[in-house]
């Protein structure tokens, strides 16, 4: 006879948020699931699974230069100020222009130019890197809402819109160091921005 009992709650999907995950918790508890007879077993738990991130080629970094990528990333970012994401950067003014600065050499590099990020800090790591500031799932849709805005703001190639976009859309989950429910990350594929994103291209160009 197995002396191992297993739940499979987990697995099945029956836990859909950490309010059922506490409900559960406490329903075992008061029917002694834990330290009876036997041993139980509950199953592993994948969090989610990150999709895979399509780097651009380097047309973009041919297209806009060095200059024009770094004031995208800061345009980005004073937009972020403004928002409750800014809580998350340092306070101090020169600390700031440090991060900034060094989120525009990642961008310059990821998009064909110099390998001025890695000579000086190693691999991307997004989330490890991360790690100490807290970012959920909501700061992700903010940073990505910020940047379809700063796409429709600046003089950003139409013609590399699409590709860019498919590049910071699964980038921006690997941002994401903490959970705050079990429901899949929403996805925003180019279809859903491609008509916002084009006709505010065009207008930028009139």
């Amino acid at each position: 006879m197995n002396e191992h009992t297993q739940n499979n709650s987990c697995q099945t999907g029956k836990i859909t948020s950490f309010a059922q995950a506490e409900q559960m918790a406490s329903s075992i508890q008061n029917g002694r699931n834990f330290g009876g007879k036997n041993i139980r077993v509950v199953d592993s738990m994948i969090d989610f699974i990150y999709p895979p991130v399509p780097f651009p080629s380097n047309k973009i970094f041919h297209a806009m230069g060095e200059i024009k990528i770094r004031e995208m990333v800061w345009h980005h970012h004073r937009l972020l100020l403004k928002t409750k994401v800014g809580d998350l950067f340092p306070k101090n003014e020169d600390a700031f222009k440090m991060a900034v600065d060094k989120s525009a050499d990642l961008f310059v590099e990821a998009l064909g130019g110099d390998p001025i990020f890695t000579e000086q800090h190693g691999g991307f790591h997004l989330r490890m890197r991360h790690f100490k500031v807290p970012i959920d799932e909501s700061d992700r849709e903010i940073w990505l809402a910020m940047y379809k805005k700063t796409l429709k703001e600046i003089d950003f190639p139409k013609e590399h819109l699409q590709e860019f976009w498919n590049w910071i859309e699964p980038l921006s989950i690997r941002m994401i160091n903490r959970r705050t429910t079990m429901e899949a990350v929403k996805r925003y594929y180019w279809s859903s921005v491609e008509r916002e994103l084009m006709v505010a291209g065009k207008d930028n160009e009139c």
